[in-house]
């Protein structure tokens, strides 16, 4: 029955299953995953237009297909470019280096809880969050708990607006990030944690605010905003969510 089957083809159809299945690792969390649902749905009308020889239905999709085709490259050049990177990146890149970026982390949540000072810091993971980095001040300094507090101390000329954290490194500072809607579960929160849940809902960023009324330490993800965190249970969803590759 099988005695037809080339290894080879059998290789060729393994290989493209696993092409597929890392082209989804690759868009999975982020804002091109919704994208590449629609463009399935387009592409299974598309075929079904083709097998009823639906001419004018098939020949409008087809141009339709080509335009966003150039579109959608224009669109994602960003997740483009982070999904080669990632391909190209060692996967022992940073080793080493995000145990103690998660330590000055969370050293630096934890003082700033105590103190009631309101902090908002975006991880960035696989969305590059470059275009919310240029709407603030660029840094690129070494991330650190005294440098975290002195960003967000009162008074200070880059306390207004998100920081944004990169591995182990600071980007960027005093950053403008999305509000989410205030008519939604999470009205009675303000501009900080408002923010907080627009950058998590546009992206797949782990944002962490420390809120000045109550001092408490929180997690936006995916726009939602997470429990009150002890700096323990902070360090442990921060190894989880980003650091864990690094550890």
């Amino acid at each position: 029955m099988f005695s037809g089957i080339n290894p080879r083809d059998i290789l060729d159809v393994l290989l493209v299953a696993a092409a597929i299945y890392q082209g989804y690792l690759l868009v999975s969390g982020t804002r091109a995953v919704n994208v590449l649902r629609g463009v399935l749905i387009f592409a299974a009308f598309w075929l079904a237009s083709s097998l009823l020889q639906l001419s004018a239905l098939n020949y409008l999709l087809g141009r339709a297909g080509t335009v966003g085709l150039f579109a959608l490259v224009v669109v994602f050049q960003p997740e483009l470019r982070a999904a080669l990177e990632r391909l190209g990146r060692p996967r022992n890149r940073g080793a080493g280096r995000g145990s103690a970026a998660l330590q000055e982390l969370s050293r630096a949540a934890e003082r700033m809880a105590e103190r009631k000072t309101g902090a908002l810091i975006a991880l960035e993971r696989r969305t590059p969050l470059g275009e919310y980095a240029r709407s603030g001040v660029m840094l690129d300094a070494v991330l650190s708990a005294p440098f975290l507090e002195a960003l967000f101390a009162r008074n200070a000329p880059l306390h207004d607006g998100g920081v944004i954290v990169q591995g182990d490194r600071v980007v960027a500072a005093a950053c403008l990030f999305p509000l989410q809607a205030s008519d939604g579960t999470y009205r009675r929160y303000g501009t900080r944690h408002r923010a907080a849940l627009g950058l998590s809902e546009l992206t797949d960023a782990v944002v962490l605010v420390v809120s000045e009324e109550r001092g408490s330490i929180r997690l936006a993800l995916a726009g939602r905003l997470g429990p009150e965190l002890t700096v323990g249970e902070l360090r442990d969803r921060l190894r989880e969510l980003i650091y864990e590759d690094d550890l």
